[in-house]
């Protein structure tokens, strides 16, 4: 796939500074993807951390974010 959006991981229901998301939910500890952008060979991922909660309803450190991504045309 050239690009990925992925959701839900709401980028840990704890973020530590320097660190990232510290516990997701279906992902563990210290999760690899757990907001940004990735990018692996010709993939893009574009992870949001979301604006709910998971199991848990509470964040601590991991603002809310809504993602806006402009898809251009590839140059010829």
């Amino acid at each position: 796939m050239d690009l990925i959006f992925s959701g839900h991981a709401h980028g840990g229901l704890v973020r530590l500074l320097f660190v990232g998301g510290l516990i997701v939910p279906g992902q563990g500890f210290l999760p690899k993807y757990d907001a940004g952008k990735y990018e692996e060979g010709d993939s893009t991922l574009i992870v949001s951390r979301g604006l709910g909660n998971s199991v848990v309803p509470q964040r601590l450190f991991n603002r809310p974010e809504v993602v806006l991504v402009e898809l251009l045309p590839a140059s010829p």
